[in-house]
């Protein structure tokens, strides 16, 4: 199960309980742990009553912000200057932030966490790469909301999506809005706890003390009563030309617009106001109603939201009649959509008072598909088939959410010192004494991690291969990390000895049945490239048939192509990069059939490669190699002379070119080191030049027309001065077609 920071924009004791609530306890209900931050706060405090209240609140919590609510959710209230994210004020709100996440991790002992967040300025605050996988969940388009700060918001929150690995909508017009900024961004509509509102079916509760008996229609809206969402106006029309039907209203007025006033509305003698009452008590009231009201207006920001309490009107049985806006029209044969005018609200209402509305068995069976607990399952099996759940269960020493924790332990200082003794030993040239030392050791401590990866490092340096890949796989199973692994896969520096070394140290790597395929696969890439240097048929062969597996396994798994996951471990990068590299060994191998057939599983995958569903840094990062494979399919199109085959390559490459230079990719594209977007170029240009027309055969051109793509593939830029590389692949082309 896993560890949930859940980034709140409303506090968890407020009587109106929204997503965020219900999130983090179907979350905890599904056995996950969370802990839910209250509201930092969007906008700046104003000085109304509502928010000193909520001022006074906080500090109160400050003497002990982090308390437990319930099984498996705790509560975290840190102090800071509501809505500020920069200056000064922002540098403070993030230490102190910070420090409340750091005391709760010290409390909680916090483990790979997924971040959930709601709140459009996240990344003002914490650093995403510290978590396991980051989810923005937006629920409504808050910047369209009163006093806030829409500019910055919007920038915020396009920042946020691009960054996060997956994004929730609520809405269908939150969805088309923010669906072209992440490629996972999926749409869940608003839900409600069906059991909770569902009690109102029961005929146990009693009538609310202050809701009078009431002759004729009781018609009741439960929810915040803000200008900016509800017609007011409306209401207010309505209301007059329906003096015999009683209205009740309860929930807070003007929390979040405080021009609001229902002043007038409540001059008439059939309306009551009965303020917020507590969650607990709202199916008490819904029960005394005839029918359930949304009286929204159709604005920006009613267009983009999914109200959450049609759903629980639906749950407690009642009637709806709500103002037709996007989100409901799904919902209109279980419930009374209407346009915001007095005379067709009336109309709507009076159809449903005579009986005349959808059943009431067809209201439940509603809401009952939309619930919190299905929904969460749906959420959380989305992010599992992305590849974004941690592991289930935990290793027994993942790593907790500060890594700092691990060196304030006393044993991390114990095991610094017995390294430091290994270390010292072997200076004064004992180094069998430090390997026994290490050894004996770990007979003892058979879970320490540094000794580990120490004792792992001599057994590399000492060509033990099976016992240095035994003791990763331990690590492994310990951290689910292995940083000595990932050392040895990119970075050349810290692997020992020469190539022939490590050809034969990652040959035992990539056979491991513990490593996951993310390790493995790319042990199997590194190894088929030190087998190239090495020019080494009979291994280049095996390692080209290795890779061959890989593939067949990347592509059997139907979530290869949406993997979410970040660079190296996304499924979807690793299979490119194993075509490509299987390709190369072939292309040493000179063995032209089965590039040939290796070339045309090549062009078929790239087909089906779509990097809008994957994240958008691996998905700008692994432009090169697509490209540098597709020059190869290239090569071997024009190599069986067909010019068909060869122009399918150039479409593809055109396709995936024009996606490099999509806004999305935009923050990447100008951090890297390597200009994708120019790599691409180039070999579009040069592709492009090789085409001809199978109708006129004479067309086609000569293989110097190749060099220059084949160089690309060789090198990260064009080098015309060791054409003779390219040459080398070619001629023999050129020979095997002529016999």
């Amino acid at each position: 199960m896993a560890d949930v920071i859940l980034l709140a924009t409303a506090d968890w004791d407020h009587p109106l309980w929204t997503n965020k609530q219900h999130v983090a306890v179907s979350l905890a209900d599904a056995g996950h742990r969370v802990l839910y931050i209250d509201s930092l706060g969007v906008r700046g405090a104003r000085s109304d009553r509502v928010d000193r209240g909520r001022i006074l609140r906080r500090l109160r919590r400050a003497l002990w912000p982090l308390r437990r609510v319930r099984s498996r959710v705790w509560v975290l209230s840190p102090l800071v200057l509501p809505g500020r994210v920069s200056g000064v004020a922002g540098r403070l709100n993030r230490w102190s932030l910070n420090l409340a996440l750091f005391w709760a991790d010290l409390r909680l002992d916090l483990r790979t966490p997924l971040l959930w967040t709601f709140n459009p300025n996240t990344r003002f605050y914490l650093k995403l790469g510290r978590f396991q996988a980051t989810i923005y969940h937006c629920v409504d388009r808050i910047q369209a909301q009163p006093g806030m700060p829409a500019a910055s918001l919007e920038s915020a929150e396009r920042d946020l999506c691009g960054a996060v690995n997956a994004v929730f909508t609520t809405s269908p017009k939150l969805q088309q809005a923010l669906a072209p900024l992440n490629a996972g961004t999926h749409f869940f509509g608003n839900v409600a706890d069906a059991v909770h509102f569902g009690s109102a079916l029961s005929g146990a509760l009693p009538r609310p003390l202050d809701l009078p008996l009431i002759e004729g229609p009781c018609l009741m809206f439960i929810g915040a009563i803000d200008a900016y969402k509800l017609d007011l106006e409306m209401l207010e029309a309505l209301v007059a030309t329906t003096q015999d039907w009683t209205y009740v209203l309860i929930g807070p007025v003007g929390e979040t617009d405080p021009s609001t006033n229902i002043a007038r509305l409540l001059l008439h003698s059939n309306v009551l106001w009965l303020g917020p009452k507590p969650y607990a008590d709202l199916p008490a009231y819904l029960a005394c109603a005839d029918a359930a009201l949304l009286p929204l207006q159709l604005n920006d920001y009613t267009r983009h939201m999914d109200p959450m309490k049609f759903f629980e009107y639906l749950a407690a049985g009642c009637p709806v009649v709500a103002t037709a806006i996007p989100s409901l029209q799904a919902q209109a044969d279980v419930a009374c959509l209407s346009p915001p005018e007095p005379q067709a609200f009336r109309e709507a209402l009076s159809n449903v008072l005579r009986g005349e509305g959808p059943s009431r068995s067809a209201r439940l069976e509603r809401a009952g598909q939309f619930t919190y607990e299905r929904r969460t399952a749906s959420m959380l099996q989305c992010l599992d088939q992305h590849g974004l759940m941690p592991a289930d269960p935990l290793p027994p020493q993942a790593v907790p959410y500060h890594r700092v924790r691990r060196d304030l332990h006393v044993s991390w200082v114990v095991d610094r010192l017995v390294l430091l003794l290994v270390h010292a030993l072997e200076r004064l040239g004992m180094d069998r004494n430090g390997v026994a030392c290490l050894d004996a050791l770990l007979s003892i401590w058979p879970c320490k991690i540094d000794w580990l990866a120490a004792r792992a490092t001599r057994a590399l340096t000492a060509g033990d291969n099976p016992l240095a890949c035994h003791l990763i796989e331990r690590i492994w199973q310990q951290d689910g990390e292995a940083e000595v692994l990932h050392q040895l896969l990119f970075r050349r520096g810290s692997r020992p000895g020469d190539r022939g070394d490590q050809l034969a140290m990652f040959d035992v790597l990539a056979a491991s049945a513990v490593l996951p395929l993310h390790f493995t696969g790319y042990c199997r890439v590194v190894r088929t490239y030190r087998a190239i240097d090495e020019k080494d048929p009979a291994t280049l062969g095996r390692c080209a048939d290795a890779l061959k597996d890989t593939i067949q396994s990347l592509e059997r798994d139907p979530n290869t192509y949406r993997c979410l996951q970040p660079n190296r471990q996304n499924r979807a990068k690793l299979l490119i990069s194993s075509h490509l590299t299987r390709l190369r060994a072939l292309m040493a191998l000179q063995a032209h059939t089965d590039l040939d057939a290796a070339a045309a599983e090549l062009l078929d995958c790239a087909g089906r490669y779509d990097p809008f569903r994957i994240d958008r840094n691996t998905a700008t990062r692994m432009t090169r190699n697509i490209m540098r494979a597709l020059a190869i399919a290239a090569v071997m199109a024009w190599h069986r002379n067909d010019s068909q085959g060869l122009n399918s390559v150039v479409v593809q490459v055109e396709r995936l070119r024009a996606a490099s230079y999509a806004e999305r990719f935009d923050p990447i594209a100008q951090r890297t080191q390597e200009d994708h977007r120019g790599f691409a170029d180039q070999m579009l240009e040069r592709l492009q030049r090789c085409l001809w027309s199978a109708d006129q055969p004479m067309s086609r051109p000569q293989a110097d027309a190749f060099v220059e793509p084949i160089l690309l593939v060789y090198f990260p830029v064009l080098r015309l001065d060791r054409a003779e590389k390219a040459w080398r692949f070619l001629n023999p082309l050129i020979q095997s077609a002529s016999a």
